[in-house]
């Protein structure tokens, strides 16, 4: 037996894809694992559906718990985890068969804390799968600094990924908040010295209707605003350099927020936050406007925000 992997699996309403899902997590090529389902609460047969599994496999541990959402799914599942590395995955999603075999030996080939495998999309339309074509791209190695940047920039995740155990010893999931893995995946860089990002097609991530990622703008959407303040505090402490990547993101998250907000106008809260975003734009104009990361779109659309009623 090699080093164990702790595998954290939040389960909640997903009786239709968890099969798929702990299937192809038994059979992996990578064996010491220790597969972790934490039954959120799941008013459907999810949790019958763990227990069967954990009878036909002594690597699988399921944990019972009330319905306190993902973050406390998965910080319990940190919690129980006694792997040497810690890997999440989303229980309607699944992964390739080597998905272990590639994430662990190339974690221990560049000496990283965290190894990264390629993500295929697949669209989900009423059980037809989808797959998105991958580009080919070249293995890379990134300093924290430079990883955190693209979570900046971009997005990013926790799934598909590997860590190694001590990158989580301070790290949990902000309760109670959307987009939660941009915080984590954000900290959890700052926490290593090498990240390494593979060219392999190891994570499969399904889109499917009624998912969070596609259901339509609502109120607790604004955690997009929350989260981008918490992720500029944090740069400010640990890699000032970052400064302005964070900035852009909490401009463009506070834009996102503002606009959208306007979908809620019949809603008496959404129309105090929503005055409450236009101030914080309109204090934050020169940051907007001296921003290299800012696109011309994004100030034009500052402007207009800002002008006076």
């Amino acid at each position: 037996m090699g080093e164990k992997i702790s595998i954290i699996i939040p389960v909640y309403k997903v009786e239709a894809y968890l099969p798929k899902c702990i299937e192809s997590i038994i059979h992996q090529t990578y064996s010491d694992l220790e597969i972790i389902l934490v039954d959120d609460g799941s008013p459907d047969q999810c949790g019958e559906i763990c227990d069967q599994y954990a009878q036909n496999d002594e690597r699988i541990h399921v944990i019972h718990k009330k319905n306190q959402g993902v973050a406390r799914a998965r910080n319990d599942g940190i919690e129980y985890a006694s792997g040497d590395y810690i890997s999440f995955i989303d229980s309607d999603d699944w992964i390739a068969e080597n998905a272990y075999e590639i994430l662990y030996q190339g974690l221990k080939k560049y000496d990283a804390d965290c190894a990264v495998g390629k993500c295929v999309t697949v669209i989900d339309k009423n059980g037809v799968l989808k797959p998105k074509k991958n580009k080919n791209s070249a293995v890379r190695c990134e300093t924290a600094s430079e990883a955190m940047k693209h979570v900046l920039l971009n997005a990013s995740a926790v799934w598909n990924r590997l860590f190694k155990r001590e990158v989580f010893q301070h790290i949990r999931f902000p309760l109670d908040r959307v987009n939660d893995d941009e915080v984590v995946a954000l900290h959890a860089y700052a926490e290593c010295n090498k990240i390494v990002f593979l060219n392999e097609d190891t994570y499969y991530y399904r889109i499917r209707q009624n998912s969070i990622t596609t259901s339509k703008f609502s109120i607790r959407n604004v955690d997009y605003y929350y989260n981008s303040i918490d992720n500029l505090n944090f740069v400010r402490q640990v890699m000032p350099e970052l400064v302005p990547c964070a900035e852009y993101k909490y401009i463009k998250a506070t834009l996102y927020c503002y606009v959208n907000l306007r979908k809620l106008k019949h809603d008496p809260k959404a129309r105090e936050i929503r005055e409450q975003l236009r101030l914080d734009l309109k204090k934050n104009r020169a940051i907007a406007y001296s921003n290299q990361y800012v696109s011309p779109v994004l100030k034009l659309l500052m402007f207009i925000t800002t002008l006076p009623f």
